[in-house]
């Protein structure tokens, strides 16, 4: 008997509501935990539908949406249908012909689920207002580049009111190229704009998810993956378009935000754990073929450095474009540009090296793949039942439908034959975000799989190295992605920033991107060393200082990898100098010191959910002044940094939570609050919590001698750049003003 009280008690407990939901006149307010998430009235209802329609105009990844609403229709009145211990169920309806039966309920491990079903007239686009408060944060929105808190306006000056002021705090929930520049305000964002209209803004990215937390403790989900859009700028509510039905919100609180952020990790699935060879050493790129790989890596070799890794990304061969040199997408080892490239992989795997290159799920129509996956109905069709020949910059491709099972299964293959049979420790999964609207595949449209596809696509990835029985031992990293992709990538790599410091697209943006997406369930990330976008002619191309301040940020990161740019004769690279090899064997030599701190968050992450690289409200939500900082970050539980966003810095000022901290370069101890720290390059500023288990392991960074760099000239100018980078360049600004004078009527 008392067994069965235990466990009817139990069952009680389990159904109980995690939500109350109190009814007034004309209102309806629904709280979790004593915090108002949905707040219904006659004047300001809570849902509403719509006709319409929704345009997309794509040019090479780059949406333009524009919505055109004929009409909003309010849900004001509700009565209730159904109450049971687990559920509520009410209908929302305008008085006519629009009703939604809207069923409140606790399930799924969360505090409130709310779900819709249309029993009224057909619509085409919904609204959700979220019940908000003047001072709330919002957090996460997937993988964003420039706010951390998404209540920060970009576009403060009076000066860009209209236009950019008002889109200013929305965030489309719509994977794509996130834009070079992105910021309207800068010149490198106008001339992408004017020659492809891929300039971007604040708010575009790869990898959106719409997913958010708040300064309040709570988190929503939306379970659609259609268009939709985010509107923070108001002070009380939060508004959400979406493009197509509501699908399923998800609601759950805590008293702090760590059970949050392991709670949704645990909803969309977590990444494995990386193999060691993956972050006890650094990923150096190359390309050029066998001879030059050979002869980067001997380099890098001779002075210490330790390589773990070569990243040839031209495995397959290249063409040339004005964007610069480009892959030649066949995902075959191209054995006249890498003769004997079998033999070197074993040679290297002896020497603790693996070989990883390059693909993604498209194939240029040049190539002897495209052919084959042509005759066999693989593609993806266009409106007249065509194959769907996308532009990708100057070359066309066909993108393999990954909704047809037997497509699937045989682009599966090919990795499974073409790249882990040829002994290849990983690669770069790349795209994901192009999938046109238009476009006509097995399962549906491009419009229905738009946003899922970058998962679709982790999803073959991932079983193809299990498949292989290599799970644990091959790795491959991803730029986009969706709800879920996490569930089945490996590794994700932050993206194409441009070769500068600006916060919209540079340097700084790589910290906020980071930090979101660990708030979403994305545990490891990490950066092209250097980063890659390059217009050498506009004076975009990378230098020393560049080059070191992003190396020494990735030291404290899961993994260390570099790339050589789109144009990489304007760009200083890691093999430019014996002197940069130099700095960046004692930079190496630091990251592959802290593997096992790694390790054990890597762990961490694993089993709870906690990214690797965490905000510090994440770990100290006491302190509110945590709140706004977006440009520091925690390693881990014990390592904070502050890495050096900006040029010629010598000093950086850096806030210092609650807690016992340890300057690493000097071993001091530190108070909390505000200090000001040398910070020349190669010596950025970083902290140790005093009580960390790891506190000795960490402090020995310290020992590793101190290489002292002048960033100024000759040290920090590129290598000289090559004939086709130059006249690529001078073709792309003549391409960009020759369109400016046309748009302006000179």
């Amino acid at each position: 008997c008392l067994v069965l009280e235990v466990l009817l008690l139990t069952s009680l407990s389990s159904a109980a509501k995690n939500y109350v939901i109190t009814e007034g006149q004309g209102s309806l307010t629904v709280q979790i935990n004593d915090v108002t998430v949905l707040n219904h009235t006659l004047q300001s209802p809570a849902f509403y539908v719509g006709q319409g329609r929704t345009v997309f105009v794509e040019a090479l990844g780059n949406f333009h949406v524009r919505n055109y609403i004929q009409e909003k229709i309010a849900l004001r009145r509700f009565s209730n249908v159904q109450k049971t211990n687990t559920s509520d169920v009410y209908n929302f309806t305008d008085g006519g012909i629009y009703t939604v039966q809207v069923t409140f309920e606790t399930k799924l491990d969360q505090d409130l689920v709310v779900s819709f079903n249309k029993v009224g007239h057909n619509y085409t686009h919904t609204w959700v207002v979220l019940a908000a408060s003047p001072s709330d944060k919002i957090y996460g929105g997937g993988e964003q580049f420039t706010h951390l808190n998404l209540r920060e306006r970009t576009y403060n000056s009076l000066e860009f009111f209209s236009s950019l002021r008002s889109d200013d705090l929305t965030y489309p929930i719509w994977t794509r190229e996130q834009g070079v520049g992105r910021d309207k305000r800068t010149n490198t964002t106008f001339f992408a704009d004017l020659q492809t209209g891929g300039g971007g803004d604040f708010a575009t990215t790869y990898f959106p998810q719409p997913t958010f937390l708040t300064s309040r403790k709570y988190y929503f989900h939306f379970t659609s993956t259609s268009y939709m859009v985010f509107d923070f700028s108001l002070p009380t509510f939060h508004q959400v378009f979406i493009n197509g039905d509501f699908g399923d919100i998800y609601f759950k609180s805590s008293p702090s935000f760590q059970p949050l952020v392991g709670n949704l990790s645990s909803l969309f699935g977590r990444m494995p754990k990386l193999p060691p060879w993956v972050y006890d050493g650094i990923i150096m790129g190359v390309q050029g073929g066998t001879d030059v790989m050979m002869k980067r890596y001997q380099q890098a070799k001779a002075e210490g450095v330790n390589i773990r890794g070569l990243w040839i990304q031209d495995w397959s061969g290249i063409i040339r474009t004005s964007f610069g040199q480009r892959v030649f997408w066949n995902w075959q080892w191209n054995a006249t540009r890498y003769p004997d490239l079998d033999k070197k992989i074993k040679e290297l795997k002896q020497d603790g090296v693996r070989v990883t290159v390059y693909m993604n799920p498209n194939l240029n129509n040049q190539g002897p793949l495209f052919k084959e996956a042509e005759k066999n109905d693989y593609l993806v069709k266009n409106r007249t039942g065509q194959t769907y020949l996308f532009n990708f910059g100057e070359f066309f491709c066909g993108i393999v439908d990954l909704t047809n099972g037997a497509a699937y299964n045989w682009y599966k293959d090919q990795i499974k034959r073409n790249i882990i049979d040829l002994g290849i420790g990983g690669w770069m999964a790349d795209f994901g975000e192009y999938l046109p609207v238009d476009a006509r595949l097995n399962g549906g449209s491009g419009a229905m799989f738009h946003n899922h596809w970058p998962v679709l696509w982790a999803k073959l990835n991932r079983e193809a190295v299990q498949e292989s029985g290599k799970e644990g031992e091959v790795v491959f990293w991803m730029r986009a992605g969706h709800t879920g992709t996490s569930n089945f990538t490996t590794l994700m790599w932050l993206g194409d920033q441009n070769v500068d410091w600006s916060e919209g697209d540079g340097l700084p943006s790589v910290v906020p991107s980071a930090l979101s997406s660990g708030l979403c369930g994305i545990g490891m990330t990490h950066i092209d060393i250097g980063l890659y976008t390059t217009f050498g002619a506009l004076g975009l191309k990378r230098s020393a200082e560049l080059l070191l301040r992003s190396a020494e940020m990735a030291v404290f990161s899961p993994v260390m990898r570099t790339h050589e740019g789109n144009q990489p004769g304007y760009n200083v690279q890691m093999y430019s100098s014996v002197t940069i090899l130099r700095l960046f064997k004692r930079l190496v030599d630091q990251h592959k010191a802290l593997s096992n701190y790694t390790s054990v968050a890597m762990d961490d992450y694993v089993t709870s959910g906690l990214p690797l690289q965490r905000p510090l409200f994440l770990m100290y939500p006491g302190d509110k002044k945590t709140f706004d900082i977006k440009y520091q970050y925690l390693y881990g539980a014990d390592i904070l940094v502050a890495p050096v966003i900006h040029p010629n810095v010598v000093k950086k000022d850096v806030y210092l939570p609650n807690d016992k901290w340890i300057y690493l370069w000097n071993k001091t101890d530190m108070n909390p609050g505000m200090v000001t720290v040398n910070a020349p390059i190669g010596l950025p500023p970083v902290f140790v919590r005093k009580d960390s288990s790891f506190r000795d392991d960490i402090v020995s960074l310290a020992d590793y001698k101190y290489i002292p760099f002048d960033p100024s000239p000759p040290n920090n100018v590129s290598n000289d750049s090559s004939f086709v980078d130059i006249l690529s360049s001078v073709i792309l600004v003549a391409f960009c003003t020759l369109f400016a004078l046309r748009s302006t009527g000179l």
